[in-house]
């Protein structure tokens, strides 16, 4: 199922070399090589390696620069390649690529601008902190935008590049995906939802729940106050 919409698939990737090539074969059932492409964001083990030997696109970090960072870097890489779509997922497998066909038929017949999935908090083995951090801070958003965020932090995403565009993000962290939300609404994008499971294998976390709720909030009050300035 190669698309025809120019549909690219960016993959953040940090220390993912135990999972990295399953994903790669699971993804290359709906993409070519070349419709790929790995940020490798300063892994320090053989992340850059294994995603060479497939030959999709690749580009290297040469520090940990954080997630915000890396998914940054792709999109510009996909903009200037003039690329419709762009579906983000992460590199741990924490995101089911069997459900690459349901994001690749929203961008094929819907006019929605955004499309994120949606983890099921309560029948999941999410760790409870992550669990309450993702409650907590989609709750907030809700009330902020006076519509319902489902799930606020899910790395998987369907993303109109043109609405990218429009917005303009400096967050490198997780809460970077917090700060392209909000900004894409603010914007008028339009907004689905796409219900899938939870998988937390054993892969370590890079997210350190405390710091990353803190810049949240920061994000959340600076768009605020940006908000009001216009």
């Amino acid at each position: 199922m190669d698309n025809k919409n120019s549909i690219g698939l960016l993959i953040p990737a940090y220390n993912v070399e135990k999972y990295l090539p399953v994903l790669l074969d699971a993804a290359f059932k709906y993409f070519k090589a070349g419709k790929i492409l790995v940020v490798n964001d300063g892994s320090i083990d053989n992340t850059a390696e294994i995603a060479s030997t497939y030959e999709v696109g690749l580009i290297s970090h040469e520090n940990n620069l954080g997630k915000g960072a890396a998914l940054m870097t792709g999109f510009d890489y996909f903009l200037k390649q003039g690329y419709d779509w762009i579906i983000t997922i992460d590199g741990d497998l924490q995101h089911d690529p069997k459900l690459l066909p349901q994001f690749i038929r929203f961008a094929e017949k819907t006019d929605y601008d955004l499309v994120i999935g949606a983890r099921n908090r309560k029948n999941s083995n999410m760790p409870w902190d992550r669990r309450f951090s993702n409650w907590s801070t989609s709750k907030i958003l809700t009330l902020l935008n006076g519509k319902e965020i489902r799930d606020s932090q899910c790395g998987y995403r369907l993303i109109r590049c043109n609405k990218l565009t429009k917005i303009n993000c400096d967050s490198n962290g997780y809460e970077f995906e917090t700060e392209c939300l909000l900004k894409m609404l603010h914007s008028g994008a339009k907004i689905a939802w796409i219900d899938i499971p939870t998988h937390y294998s054993g892969a370590p976390s890079s997210i350190k729940r405390f710091r990353d709720i803190v810049r949240f909030l920061k994000v959340v009050v600076k768009f605020v106050v940006e908000r009001k300035k216009i």
